[in-house]
């Protein structure tokens, strides 16, 4: 039984990284109405550029913070000058956008830090959590920040006035625009928030 409850566990851990990951791509995907295929690669560079800051003996909740920001950025960077020269495309030109951001950041990860597997240290450590020996620290640590992560943006774009403008320019862009809200740049910044949701402490 106690194995079983360890697997299960684990798995919920587990899941939690990947309920991150889908999150971001829901993101996108309601603000452009396309799926982004390079999403784990954003996310994969996101967490190279932490790795990278952690060697260079940056401390990890510094490093942390400095990967979202330039996470934040590139975000924004990335629709401006990939995609909102795209907006009016067909599909399939979009789908192409994606392919090749794909294997730019791909290629780009590989050119920097090379294709081998790194060891990326856990901010919450392996210690059982509070002396359990069903739950470590770190699955803990990764259940608890994607909680905290969802109740964060749940409370953002449902009470927020910057959130609800971002789901009304996803939603119905032309009303948006009607009202004042600058759709454009929601769009981008709906880039900029989905980085900044898939980097995360547990990835």
């Amino acid at each position: 039984m106690e194995l079983f409850t360890n697997q299960v566990i684990a798995g919920i851990a587990t899941g939690a990284i990947y309920a991150c990951m889908a999150l971001a791509i829901v993101m996108i995907y309601q603000a452009i109405d396309d799926l982004n295929f390079a999403q784990g690669e954003m996310a994969m560079f996101s967490t190279f550029i932490a790795w990278q800051l952690i060697q260079w003996h940056v401390p990890f909740w510094v490093a942390f913070v400095l990967t979202i920001a330039v996470s934040f950025i590139g975000g924004i960077i990335i629709e401006r000058i990939v995609f909102k020269p795209l907006a009016g495309a067909p599909v399939l030109t979009h789908v192409a956008g994606f392919i090749a951001l794909f294997a730019i950041v791909n290629s780009a990860a590989g050119l920097i830090w090379d294709f081998s597997i790194k060891q990326f240290p856990s901010p919450f450590g392996s210690k059982p959590f509070l002396g359990s020996q069903l739950i470590s620290a770190h699955q803990a640590g990764m259940i608890g920040a994607t909680v905290v992560l969802l109740i964060f943006l749940y409370v953002f774009f449902r009470f927020t006035r910057f959130g609800l403008a971002m789901r009304a320019a996803a939603t119905a862009p032309e009303s948006a625009r009607l009202v004042g809200i600058n759709v454009g740049w929601m769009i981008a910044l709906g880039w900029a928030w989905q980085q900044r949701s898939e980097r995360s402490p547990v990835c």
